[in-house]
């Protein structure tokens, strides 16, 4: 399980959204690799913000193909995009799972990033936005 804690600045010139701070909290069992486990989450929370603001697949209909086939025209974020990220690691003793305790983490901030930073908007905006990647004309 996991949750997201998301705050946004929201140019309300040019509509653009910026992450500030975003913590996501963790239940994944027992953690054996701190410093590897916070690094993959940390991964997971940026692609969230990547899907939520940047990140979309363009598709011609007629054909079923999609138009931006590279990374030239598929948006993704850079270092100056992210700024401060934080995982919180929830204690849990789960000996059902396997005798460890240890569960698989993958990409599971992911999950709770985008509609966190859509609630995030929501409570800076006061517009509700409901498809991503949030672009202007959402906010307009």
């Amino acid at each position: 399980h996991s949750a997201s804690f998301v705050e946004v600045e929201v140019d309300e010139d040019f509509g653009e959204v910026k992450v500030t701070r975003a913590l996501t909290a963790v239940a994944a069992g027992r953690i054996i690799n701190t410093k590897t486990a916070r690094s993959q989450i940390i991964g997971s929370m940026v692609w969230g913000i990547s899907k939520a603001l940047r990140e979309e697949s363009v598709m011609d209909h007629r054909y079923g193909r999609f138009v931006n086939r590279n990374l030239s025209e598929y948006h993704i974020p850079v270092h100056a995009d992210i700024n401060e990220l934080d995982v919180i690691f929830v204690e849990e003793n789960d000996t059902i799972i396997n005798e460890l305790g240890v569960k698989g983490i993958g990409e599971i901030a992911l999950v709770s990033m985008a509609p966190a930073i859509a609630n995030a908007v929501y409570n800076a905006t006061g517009i509700r936005v409901k498809k991503f990647p949030i672009y202007l004309d959402a906010l307009i």
